[in-house]
């Protein structure tokens, strides 16, 4: 009940560890290997892109080898783990005539990438009240990210895998971050500390990260950091997250918040499609983000995690580099209204954002995107979950795209 419709960009430790079962490791052992398969097929029911009309297809592979260290060789705290990422899409995926992203798995050119997607070192410090990443991260996961759900214990009725499963982008990365903060399929060099003291009852907490920036450099083609040799010798990005968390009511159904900045470092510059000497320039952007989610209704508790929740995310940034200089996105999430399908899940989703379209870009752009989307998520069997979709853009981000734009996808994903 509520995968994600985007798992590489919202678990860090992905699948169920099966995988590693079936070939033998212990379920107690201090290596787990295990991942996702997802795959999914869309098709332009209306408007967008004056395009080919073949099916658009994708498809993403994750696999993950995690090693607890403390459980090897007695070492407290510590784990280090690998990740590999393949994805493969074909052009016919990108008809909807989005910014934001109408579909999750899609990546930026290359459409077909193989890649060392992360490789992390993890250390708990101060009896976890802290905890350091250092490695090729994916800062995306841990900040700005609206839909990893409140850490709960693992028994408990409202442990979820994400809070939505919506399969469009801006949930997973934020409008105003995007191109900015380094994700999927752009993993980056870097370091992260998150900071939840005891002193604060272990319900706020602190994040800071500084990170290999090249990738939002606005360097055409954009630097693709997932697939090059990593480095710290170019422009940072730095970010910093300060949130709470909440139980509300007799059944203490969870909530959060936290208000996050950002800074990438420069010089930045985006450039026109016809001359790369008519450029908008920059020497650094920042901006700020919130965002928030809460357990708004419980249907059957305490017999099962049943219920209704939503969430909130709002960007701001000033930059004249940007694609988009504000955003507001949120959603509902239905957790199994029916009793006879507790794994099944369904929502609503919607995201505005202001375009950059100054100078040469009101050629290209339109003042604003509007995009709205339903799902429902339907568990097959075993770890096997089918999410049908429909996206519509009443208001359409590319010039040359025709609005409204109406699209549909099919997606299939299997934890193993």
């Amino acid at each position: 009940m509520g995968v994600s419709g985007s798992p590489a960009r919202v678990e860090a430790i992905p699948g169920t560890g099966e995988l590693g079962e079936w070939l033998g490791i212990p379920a107690n052992s201090a290596w787990r290997l295990g991942g996702i398969w997802l795959g999914n097929a869309s098709a332009q029911l209306g408007g967008g892109l004056n395009v080919e009309n073949d099916p658009g297809l994708a498809q993403q592979i994750l696999l993950n080898l995690h090693l607890d260290l403390e459980k090897f060789v007695g070492w407290k705290g510590a784990r280090v783990w690998v990740q590999a990422l393949q994805v493969n899409a074909n052009k016919a995926a990108y008809r909807s005539g989005s910014l934001q992203g109408s579909n999750s798995t899609l990546t930026p050119p290359p459409f077909n990438r193989t890649e060392l997607y992360d490789y992390v070192f993890a250390q708990s410090l101060f009896d976890d009240q802290a905890t350091l990443l250092l490695g090729k991260l994916i800062p995306s996961i841990d900040f700005a990210n609206v839909v990893v759900p409140i850490a709960v214990n693992k028994k408990s009725l409202y442990s979820l895998p994400s809070i939505t499963s919506l399969t469009y982008t801006p949930p997973y990365a934020m409008p105003v971050l995007l191109g900015r903060l380094p994700g999927y399929p752009n993993s980056a060099l870097g370091a992260s500390i998150n900071i939840n003291p005891k002193i604060w009852n272990k319900s706020s907490y602190f994040k800071f990260g500084i990170f290999d920036g090249r990738g939002g450099s606005g360097v055409s083609p954009a630097m693709q950091t997932g697939m090059t040799l990593p480095s710290l010798s170019g422009s940072l990005f730095l970010i910093g997250e300060l949130g709470s968390t909440w139980r509300i009511g007799s059944k203490l159904k969870p909530g959060a918040m936290g208000i996050g900045l950002w800074r990438q470092g420069g010089p930045l510059s985006i450039c026109s499609d016809k001359s790369t000497s008519n450029c908008l320039n920059e020497t650094n952007a920042y901006g700020t983000y919130l965002i928030a989610q809460q357990r708004f209704i419980n249907f059957r508790y305490p017999k099962d995690g049943s219920g209704i929740s939503g969430f909130l995310q709002l960007g701001w940034s000033p930059a004249n580099t940007n694609l988009f200089t504000s955003s507001i996105g949120g959603g509902l999430s239905i957790y199994a209204p029916m009793k006879s399908r507790p794994l099944d899940s369904f929502g609503l989703g919607a995201s505005w954002a202001k375009i950059n379209n100054q100078a040469f870009l009101y050629h290209q752009f339109n003042d604003s995107e509007l995009m709205v989307q339903a799902y429902a998520q339907l568990h097959l069997a075993g770890n096997v979950y089918l999410t049908p979709s429909i996206t519509v853009l009443p208001l359409v981000g590319k010039k040359e795209a025709a609005a409204p734009s109406t699209s549909a996808l099919m997606q299939l994903v299997f934890l193993f």
